[in-house]
């Protein structure tokens, strides 16, 4: 959680699925700065929201994905 330490979040543990959930509370225009924090977790965090935000990864994942080749 050091990496998310200046927004604002909460973190809860869901039993039934067993993670951890955060919510992370970000100005729009840090939305870059956040991305890149979450990207560099790799395959170990999914991002459940916003739809923009996912959208984003994907676009990114992608074109490593294409650029590796």
């Amino acid at each position: 959680m050091l990496q998310f330490a200046s927004y604002d979040k909460q973190t809860v543990y869901d039993e039934e699925k067993g993670c951890h959930v955060c919510e992370i509370s970000y100005d729009i225009m840090e939305e870059t700065e956040l991305l890149i924090r979450i990207l560099s977790f790799g395959p170990v965090v999914e991002v459940l929201g916003p739809e923009r935000m996912r959208k984003q990864i994907r676009q990114r994942i992608v074109h490593q994905m294409i650029h590796m080749e």
